[in-house]
């Protein structure tokens, strides 16, 4: 099992878990928390770097659609299934990203990234 967060000027990730047993496999992104202004859309994705391409875990967007403005903070949501290889588990120390793109209510486009804290709670939970 293994916990995430990181933060940066804009906002910040808490409470991220990963769990990973040989019967199951639950990715949780945590909080989001931070103040963006005139936000009207927003995508985030939480993902490992493979190569030239990303490994994608989570990713999940929010738009409003009636004219007014959202906030980014909130859960990040929740994916369980075969998420990681074996490869990637290894990897995940210190190649584990979370990108937020938001769109304001000018239609201007912000992209944010953010090197995600990863610390290992507990080995394999089979007993």
């Amino acid at each position: 099992m293994y916990s995430f967060c990181g933060e940066n000027a804009n906002f910040s990730i808490s409470n991220g878990v990963i769990v990973l047993s040989s019967t199951e496999e639950i990715f949780c992104g945590g909080n989001l928390d931070g103040e963006l202004s005139d936000v009207v859309g927003y995508s985030m994705t939480f993902y490992i770097p493979v190569g030239n391409d990303e490994r994608i875990l989570l990713s999940n967007s929010v738009e409003d659609m009636t004219g007014g403005t959202i906030s980014i903070s909130g859960e990040t949501g929740k994916v369980s299934g075969d998420i990681l290889t074996a490869t990637e588990i290894e990897e995940l120390q210190n190649n584990l990203f979370f990108r937020l793109k938001t769109t304001n209510l000018k239609g201007e486009e912000n992209e944010y990234q953010l090197q995600l804290t990863l610390t290992e709670i507990t080995g394999q939970l089979d007993n």
